[in-house]
């Protein structure tokens, strides 16, 4: 999935530069079209957020757009942005971005103009194993800031694992994603995202979207690592399991169809890098409990249990988690978030 062959440049073309104004520009001709000039205002670092290749994107191997090359090699992966530039091109503004590649080996720039979200219909990723058994199916996600999108510091939202578990079932549906950061288990608290008043907590985003629950084919609770957070207020083990045990049993009301699967909480790490699977909270228990515990209560209720220390265990381990996590303690990159997803899919569609 990851693997690409070589390319090789198809036409470049000499760049010449120039100061005006004070401010330093890239003035160059574009590549097959001789009577355009794009001059770089700005090229500064961006957050980083997926996308996928328009069938017409060129792709070009520098700022000043002069080296271009075939973008066929590439229509089926996933870039993302790393740096964002504001162009004066043909006499307009334009943004193009820097983007790498999911495996990291070809960076180039393109247009934004001739990127397209990974939801795009038209961007297929579907596995062979997934084959048509889940086309048209309804996913659902109930969760917290991993589900939802957050790396700790900002939104990758639509390319969330769910976004990318729908796209390589080959669904054909957005996933509806109620997952919403900082969520626990224990509570009834609601949040803003932006200006959008949304149910935040467990309990309160289930009531919510009773409605939406009742036509989902497949839901998923990813859930309760706030819970173990100190100060987090959701007490003791037995009462943050006594809690989801509730929950659970009101989607499953209100859905007997649907098949329902138990998200184990990532694996987590405290500031100074030492994973909390031993470590315990102030409420008495260990990070590695929590894990045990709900687990145990899915398998109790004939839910499905994911755990990607099993599905995927190298993607994040403890050698890796500063580098898969983007605030090295429990929030991935979108690139991690990704991976999850394609082992997710990989998983189900041999089930």
């Amino acid at each position: 999935m990851f693997w690409f062959s070589k390319h090789k440049v198809i036409l470049a073309i000499m760049a010449s530069f120039l100061i005006a104004g004070g401010t330093f520009f890239a003035t160059s001709r574009v590549a097959d079209t001789s009577s355009q000039e794009v001059k770089v205002v700005y090229n500064t670092p961006a957050i980083t957020h997926a996308y996928a290749l328009r069938k017409s994107a060129v792709l070009y191997n520098n700022v000043a757009l002069t080296q271009s090359l075939s973008n066929k090699p590439f229509l089926k992966d996933a870039w993302y942005r790393t740096h964002t530039a504001k162009l004066i091109f043909n006499g307009k503004s334009q943004l193009a971005y820097q983007v790498t590649n999911a495996s990291g080996r070809n960076t180039f720039w393109v247009l934004r103009s001739q990127l397209k979200s990974i939801n795009s219909k038209s961007y297929n990723l579907k596995l062979a194993s997934a084959g048509n058994r889940f086309y048209h199916k309804k996913i659902g996600f109930f969760g917290d800031s991993i589900p939802a999108g957050w790396d700790g510091y900002h939104y990758y939202l639509n390319n969330s694992y769910p976004d990318w578990l729908a796209k390589y079932l080959g669904t054909g549906n957005r996933v509806e994603n109620f997952a919403v950061p900082h969520a626990k288990i224990v509570g009834h608290r609601f949040a803003y995202i932006g200006t959008t008043r949304v149910a935040q907590d467990l309990p309160v985003a289930i009531k919510a979207h009773l409605n939406e629950i009742k036509n989902m084919n497949m839901i998923f609770v990813h859930i309760g690592t706030n819970d173990y957070t100190n100060n987090s207020g959701s007490g003791n083990l037995h009462n943050v399991i006594r809690h989801l045990r509730r929950d659970v049993m009101a989607i499953k009301m209100t859905n007997p169809r649907a098949k329902i699967y138990g998200v184990l909480p990532l694996t987590r790490f405290a500031p100074d890098g030492e994973n909390r699977q031993n470590m315990f909270n102030m409420y008495g228990y260990s990070f590695g409990q929590l894990r045990s515990a709900e687990a145990k209560m899915y398998r109790q209720l004939g839910i499905s249990v994911i755990n990607f220390d099993q599905i995927a265990p190298d993607v994040i381990t403890e050698q890796n988690h500063d580098i898969v996590y983007e605030d090295h303690e429990i929030h991935p990159t979108p690139q991690v978030a990704q991976k999850l997803g394609y082992y997710l899919a990989k998983y189900l569609a041999t089930k």
